[in-house]
């Protein structure tokens, strides 16, 4: 080591008291990382305490002796050896502190986090639920298409039965008749299972509401962390199993089943032209009517349910990374910070050990004192 006056020895001692506080910072931070991989329930044993303990010692030992390392050593290097030692020590330092960064961040933000990941989870649900509210008034808003249906199919017939104005042919009356008759019967079935389901709607829509509602209540509370997530998790089940009730009572197949009944080829079923040209012009309308966005409404019963899935403290910083941008940036500045204090001390030291900008003189380089050399004394 080479001889460096009080000034540098004083200025490197103030770094690395900095080194060490940081360093310190990091290897806590690290520790309630590590108590989350080695204690996930939360329930730390003996066992878990002592992993925990150790991996923070151990990292904030490792980096302050790196720090150490860096500020004594490597300045005392030949020129040519030191740039390629100090290039591969920050190239190191670099990928270490960027894993101990999102560490940091990663427990910095989990407040932040679990806060925006019940935010988004309640923002979903409730575009779900708005969604599938329009598509059960749509499907609803429907019944005065079958009205029309029931009314105009019930005419056609009677006027079929008495006149055989539609078939023109004796012979085939029955027929065109019951085809009239099954269009009928198959508007009021569907209009009877829009009502059925209506009512029913209403009553998951409301529960649906107040789960809502209730859900917001616990996130603006002032519960404790866990047990917050805990009800959240709680409502997010009741809403999956309330919102799949509602997939289920929209009357997507009823509709779609008296829209095709509606357009079917009533010459390939034997009718006669002039009674399938009737029936094609009285209802191929109304079978629109029915349909319009009847596909939209059948995918969303197809989507899958927002809900609450469980993650990592880390996978906050990339899912919400508006609500975690400042632990990040505290988490960099921790690790980035010491480096710049590195980087600084190399250069102080680098040019004040050498009067100016030469190399510092390696302990073997170090010239001994001349001996001296001359009579010896008499006795």
């Amino acid at each position: 080591m080479p001889r460096l006056n009080d000034a540098m020895h004083r200025m490197i001692a103030r770094l690395l008291i900095i080194h060490f506080i940081f360093h310190g910072l990091s290897g806590i931070f690290t520790g309630v990382w590590i108590s989350d991989l080695v204690a996930p329930t939360g329930d730390m044993t003996l066992l878990a305490w002592l992993e925990t303990i150790l991996s923070a010692i151990a990292i904030a030992a490792g980096l302050s002796y790196g720090s150490y390392i860096a500020l004594t050593y490597i300045p005392t290097l030949p020129k040519r050896q030191r740039g390629k030692v100090m290039a591969i020590f920050v190239a190191a330092y670099l990928m270490v502190a960027a894993m101990l960064g999102l560490a940091s961040a990663s427990v910095l933000a989990s407040a932040s986090g679990e806060v925006a990941h019940m935010e988004a989870t309640l923002t979903a649900q409730t575009e779900a639920t708005q969604e599938r509210q329009r598509a059960a008034a749509s499907l609803i808003n429907r019944s005065s298409v079958m009205n029309d249906c029931v009314s105009s199919a019930g005419n056609m017939s009677v006027q079929e039965i008495g006149t055989g104005v539609y078939s023109g042919e004796g012979g085939n009356i029955g027929q065109v008749a019951t085809a009239l008759t099954n269009i009928s019967e198959g508007c009021a079935n569907a209009r009877a299972a829009i009502f059925a389901s209506r009512s029913k709607l209403e009553r998951l829509f409301f529960r649906i509401d107040r789960l809502l509602i209730d859900t917001r209540r616990v996130i603006d509370s002032d519960m404790e962390r866990h047990e917050k997530m805990v009800a959240v998790r709680k409502n997010g089940e009741n809403f999956t199993r309330l919102t799949r009730e509602v997939n289920d009572a929209l009357p997507v197949e009823a509709v779609q089943a008296v829209a095709d009944a509606m357009r079917k080829d009533w010459l390939a079923a034997g009718l006669p032209p002039s009674a399938a040209a009737a029936i094609t012009h009285n209802f191929d309308g109304m079978a629109e009517e029915l349909t319009e966005g009847i596909d939209d409404i059948a995918a969303l019963k197809e989507e899958a349910i927002p809900t609450m899935p469980v993650v990592s403290n880390m996978a906050y910083l990339a899912l919400y990374p508006e609500a975690t941008i400042a632990a990040i940036a505290v988490g960099a500045c921790i690790e980035l910070i010491p480096l710049g204090g590195i980087l600084l001390g190399f250069v102080m030291v680098t040019q004040k050990g050498t009067g100016g900008g030469g190399n510092l003189p390696r302990p073997s380089e170090v010239a001994p004192a001349p001996r001296r050399v001359g009579r010896p004394r008499k006795t």
